[in-house]
């Protein structure tokens, strides 16, 4: 019995719940180990593994000389326990032949997992379970470890803590599965409990800033409250700490540099968790001199205007790093000197002294040599030619590095539409050896072409429509063989083709062409457009009952970009004809029979620094549009025109049309997401011969969401969301109008494929007859909310739910009584519109 006389050995104190080595006593002791020669190396619970390999892994070889006791055994049970697939390993020596000794490795394998199960008590959701099924790795065959059900455990914990649960209980039950030996099962019981949110944050110290502004410093750590719907109210501890630093450096922002939190606590109660900030502002401080040194291209006092900080200003490093640094507005030294092709510069702010509560700088400036473009490289452009994107790119070979032509150059391409502006990327690839600079630009394609199809109703009936818009067209490459796929693309032209109809009442045909780059060497766009309609009783043209009007319309214009006043600006003329003939056609025209020619030259000046035409988030757009006829009546030799039939008068269409609109896009927060979108428009319609009077073509018709089938007369319809369609203008159209409008724009996604936000809006509008009545403050005003949905193949759609509060006039189409019914209760009611296309019932 004394050989098999087990003892523990001292050395496996490191390892004394995995692993045990048993020697008998008269193998040697502590004091003086004996040495032994390996024999054969037996295995014993492990029948589903190879013992040779198991062996091995131990590193234990017949023949070996090993000392027992020795960090032989020590090390051949770590290193089984290393492969984590057993609960227990000991080595015992079985007998002792002469010098020769017989291990025995015993060990005890882990269970395996077959599956795991939610109890029926559970109080998860269906895609609660698909989406932990994606965080934790429960697979069939895992090894169960007391680890792995912690971690199980965290994960479940975690997901919920997301969500707001903070209170939630996980059990996980480790059943034997009675199928398969040595298999468990996972009976997991979630009780998430009820939401837990921030109820308040307390915030004691500050004296020199309120506590909401700290409170909205904090980006992750919000209190539960109707105007943050935007935020979730969770609390992540390292969420928590971050915002704590945020928060301090709104202090830093006012010179209160030595600001800190002091202690802050953190409890619940019966609505939640609790905050408290405890903070001590310390001294304010200024700025003392700042010095520059290293510069050679511009003096100390141009630096110090650009720096725009001097001495006795409050400390704000934050505002010293942004005027060093890459400010939004261009605004920075690193700007100054990258926009004139120092990609090498860098500039140390190093505090040389504080005194009197003044900090004092060095700036310690190595400008470098200048950089020129060597190769502009373009990656990602699948689909559009590498000329249409080049011809766009601001920075050219051989110049010198101009981070602000990058900045243009990112615009430019995003006003393409042909790419996705949130996977737009630059590169600038410097070699320092011979001073030169590669711009790698890289994009993703996007699906340009759109397709119409939509109803609206308009004279008493429903019309539909089929548009079929292709943005990235290619004219060279039509009679290309390979190139229609579906269509020639890749050259940035536009082709558009569109087809209205109801049947046999009304039927209308629209062709457009543009070219973008008129002869491939300036940004000079050349458009061509055909049109064709016509709007009876459904009779044929033959018969003697007939009645209608059929329209048929010709277009060129020419487009270019201007360089002065500066180069956000373009204009663009057009000639425009549109013959009207009319035949018993009544309720539109100011005749019913006869015929009109509507000659008009348009000239439109824009200014645009939007910075995407999808979900624009900075920018802004200012257009005027001149249009206008010649005038006929100052050289057709009559003063009274009262003789005259109202076909006659109008034989040939006679105004001038005036208009202008701007609109601005102003980020709210750091992400640039919530987007304020402010725009005004005014439109004047007016005559040349004060007999003749206005002119019965190109009115104004104002209310409702625009979408209205076809404008005969070349009427423009103009939405005021919240009232009824063209029920705030005159029946037959005003000549002035004005219109206001606000936008609060989220994105909810904004992915090229499906671009989709919501939006409150306010508005006022109305429309005069004409100058005399012109009240620019008597206004309609109607809020309400939206959504918009961006589809590549569809365009913009959207619906709004407006709810109009000014009663209309007595000259207005919709006009209404103020003892009928739609007053009750107060006023009108909302309504809901439907809107397509992107500027469709814009002024």
């Amino acid at each position: 019995m004394n050989r098999f006389f087990y003892i523990f050995i001292l050395l496996l104190l490191a390892f004394p719940s995995f692993g045990q080595v048993n020697i008998g006593n008269d193998q040697g002791t502590y004091l003086s180990p004996t040495e032994y020669e390996l024999g054969p190396v037996r295995v014993e619970g492990a029948p589903s593994y190879d013992p040779n390999a198991l062996v091995l892994i131990a590193g234990l070889r017949t023949g070996d000389k090993v000392m027992v006791p020795g960090d032989t055994w020590t090390r051949a049970i770590q290193n089984l326990w290393d492969q984590k697939i057993f609960s227990n390993v000991e080595i015992y020596i079985e007998k002792v032949i002469g010098n020769v000794i017989f291990p025995v490795i015993k060990v005890t394998t882990r269970p395996r997992l077959d599956h795991y199960t939610y109890t029926p008590l559970s109080t998860i959701k269906n895609s609660d379970t698909k989406k932990l099924r994606d965080i934790f790795d429960l697979y069939h065959g895992k090894y169960v470890t007391e680890s792995l059900i912690d971690v199980t455990k965290k994960h479940i914990k975690d997901y919920f803590a997301d969500k707001g649960y903070l209170d939630c209980k996980v059990d996980i039950k480790v059943l034997d599965d009675t199928t398969k030996d040595n298999f468990k099962v996972f009976e997991i019981d979630i009780q998430k409990g009820r939401k837990v949110v921030i109820s308040k944050i307390n915030i004691f110290g500050n004296e020199s800033i309120k506590p909401m502004k700290l409170r909205k410093a904090m980006k992750d750590t919000k209190m539960a409250n109707l105007w943050n719907i935007f935020n979730k109210s969770r609390f992540y501890k390292s969420n928590y700490e971050k915002d704590k630093g945020l928060m301090i450096g709104k202090f830093n922002e006012i010179g209160l540099r030595d600001a800190r939190v002091v202690k802050d606590s953190i409890y619940r109660n019966s609505k939640g968790i609790v905050i408290d900030i405890y903070v001590e502002e310390g001294d304010k401080y200024y700025f003392g001199d700042i010095t520059w040194v290293g510069n050679a291209r511009y003096t100390d006092g141009f630096l110090d205007t650009v720096l725009g900080i001097k001495n006795g200003d409050i400390y704000n490093k934050a505002l010293l790093d942004q005027r060093l640094f890459m400010s939004q507005d261009g605004r920075d030294i690193t700007s100054l000197y990258m926009d004139f092709g120092y990609l090498f510069f860098r500039v140390e702010p190093v505090e040389i002294k504080v005194e009197d509560h003044k900090i004092y700088y060095e700036m310690r400036i190595s400008e470098g040599k200048q950089a020129r473009i060597r190769n502009i490289i373009i990656k990602g452009n699948t689909k559009t030619n590498d000329h249409v994107v080049l011809r766009e790119i601001r920075t050219k070979p051989g110049d010198l590095f101009n981070r602000n032509d990058i900045i243009r150059t990112q615009r430019e391409l995003a006003q393409l539409g042909f790419f996705d502006p949130e996977q737009f990327n630059v590169n600038p690839i410097p070699n320092p050896q011979n001073g030169t600079v590669d711009i790698e630009y890289t994009v993703v394609e996007k699906s340009s072409d759109q397709i119409e199809l939509s109803g609206g109703w308009g004279g008493g009936r429903l019309i539909g429509t089929l548009g079929l818009s292709f943005n990235n067209f290619s004219l060279k490459n039509m009679f290309k063989k390979g190139a229609w796929s579906p269509l020639p693309t890749g050259d940035g032209q536009k082709l558009s083709i569109r087809g209205q109809t109801n049947g046999k009442f009304y039927q209308s045909y629209n062709f457009s062409f543009t070219e973008p780059w008129l002869g491939g060497k300036k940004p000079n766009s050349f458009t061509f457009s055909l049109f064709h309609s016509l709007n009876g009783n459904g009779e044929k043209r033959s018969s003697p009952t007939y009645q209608g009007v059929g329209i048929t319309g010709v277009a060129v214009g020419l487009g270019k970009r201007l360089k002065w006043p500066d180069d956000y600006f373009s204009d663009y003329w057009e000639l425009n004809y549109q013959y009207y003939d009319l035949n018993n056609y009544s309720g539109v025209f100011a005749f019913a029979n006869g015929y009109s020619n509507n000659i008009s030259l348009k000239y439109v000046i824009t200014r645009s620094s939007v910075d995407q035409p999808i979900y624009p988030r900075s920018g802004s757009r200012f257009v005027f549009t001149a249009k206008a006829t010649l005038p006929y009546s100052l050289f057709d030799g009559r003063d009274d025109y009262a003789d005259l039939s109202s076909q006659d008068l109008n034989k040939y269409a006679e105004y001038f049309k005036l208009k202008f609109t701007a609109e601005w896009f102003l980020p709210l927060t750091p992400d640039r997401k919530l987007v304020l979108y402010p725009k005004f428009g005014f439109g004047f319609l007016g005559y040349y011969n004060k007999d003749k009077g206005i002119s019965s073509f190109e009115r104004f018709y104002f209310g409702g969401s625009g979408l209205t089938g076809f404008q005969l007369d070349g009427r423009e319809i103009i939405a005021l969301r919240g009232y009824g369609d063209q029920s705030i203008s005159s029946p037959l159209g005003d000549p002035i109008i004005a219109k206001l409008s606000v936008e609060l724009r989220y994105p909810i996604s904004l992915n090229p494929q499906a671009t989709i936000y919501v939006l409150a809006f306010a508005e006022a509008g109305n429309t005069w007859p004409s100058f005399k009545q012109f009240a620019p403050f008597d206004l309609k005003y109607s809020a309400g909310l939206g959504a918009r949905i961006y589809l590549p193949m569809f365009g913009l759609l959207g619906v709004d739910y407006g709810f109009g509060f000014t009663p209309l006039d007595a000259h207005s189409s919709g006009y209404v009584p103020m003892n009928t019914e739609i007053y009750k209760n107060g006023g009108w009611r909302g309504q809901f519109h439907f809107t397509i296309g992107m500027n469709l019932g814009e002024l």
